[in-house]
């Protein structure tokens, strides 16, 4: 079954997923929509109204890529129209208006999804699999993302650190019960750059990094277990496996770390991926509760964070 879908919202985000739904078989892009009058794709239907959009009954699913403070609306909407949705990080910017999404999606038997598209990394993927392997408690989760993309008018910790935080639940299984953090305005953003520090209900804890502003690009997730590390490197593109020495004995002992194993990861589109999970959902029935908890914790962990202020 091809699914007739609408893309509301053609930013740069928008384009790329109208794009990319127009290249993958489960998907006919019906049409699409934005306030934007200028903002159109050629031999595509330019809805003139979002209404227009719901009240066509051949659309199937919307793809929501509008600011985020829209996410939540733009989606009652949609599911109100019998349409379901997949909605652009982060699905709402309250925890209670993710659990409103999820309840209407629900009640509606529809499939409502969040477009963490960093869970279908093939290299989070694979850390994943090794820390099950593992059986080893996880102690530490660390992830730095600087330098990546250009400075919004919104928050980092919204744009860039929902991807880290996302991938500690996707990995871990556990989710946030407390946060800190110190957010750097710069540049018109007021946080261009953050520090997050997180604990989770399962016992570990959390560090994640988000910057626009730092001078060096780096995407790296490291994972600590009892006597393991396990270090994703996003830009070489690598994944390695280190293993630690028992706890110092004294003070002056230094840990020592061997590496074990590397893996190569290969290109892959994650997005494609992501989109033909949502097809399968609508397709096959069933909801994406994985990914309901993952968006709802992400939002969550935002949401309870304490600005220490350190940079103020």
């Amino acid at each position: 079954m091809t699914i007739n879908i609408s893309v509301i919202g053609l930013g740069p985000w928008g384009q790329t997923l109208a794009n990319k739904v127009s290249a993958l078989p489960d998907f006919t892009l019906k049409s699409t929509f934005d306030h934007h009058d200028g903002r159109k794709m050629a031999q595509v239907e330019a809805a003139p109204s979002l209404e227009s959009v719901l009240d066509d009954a051949s659309v199937q699913a919307c793809v929501i890529t509008t600011p985020n403070d829209t996410h939540a609306d733009f989606a009652m909407a949609a599911l109100d129209a019998g349409k379901s949705v997949l909605v652009a990080k982060p699905l709402a910017v309250t925890s209670a208006a993710c659990d409103g999404v999820t309840a209407l999606a629900r009640a509606k038997g529809l499939v409502a999804m969040t477009g963490h598209t960093t869970l279908f990394n093939p290299g989070i993927l694979l850390v994943k699999k090794l820390v099950e392997e593992s059986e080893r408690p996880i102690l530490h989760f660390d992830a730095r993302r600087r330098g990546i993309g250009r400075i919004q008018k919104n928050s980092v910790l919204l744009d860039l650190a929902v991807h880290d935080i996302a991938n500690a639940l996707f990995i871990s299984g556990q989710n946030p019960v407390s946060a800190r953090h110190a957010q750097r305005a710069y540049g018109g953003c007021p946080a261009a750059q953050a520090q997050m520090f997180l604990r989770f209900d399962g016992g570990m804890t959390g560090h994640v990094e988000s910057s626009w502003i730092a001078s060096e690009r780096r995407r790296t997730a490291t994972v600590t277990l009892d006597g393991r590390v396990i270090e994703l490197d996003e830009l070489s593109a690598t994944v390695s496996v280190y293993e630690t020495s028992a706890l110092a004995r004294v003070a002056k002992d230094n840990f020592t770390a061997a590496k074990t194993a590397e893996y190569k990861i290969d290109s892959h589109d994650a997005l494609a991926d992501e989109l033909s999970t949502f097809a399968r959902f609508i397709r096959d029935g069933g909801f994406p509760d994985e990914n309901g908890r993952i968006a709802r914790s992400v939002v969550h962990a935002i949401e309870i964070s304490q600005d220490m202020n350190a940079y103020s």
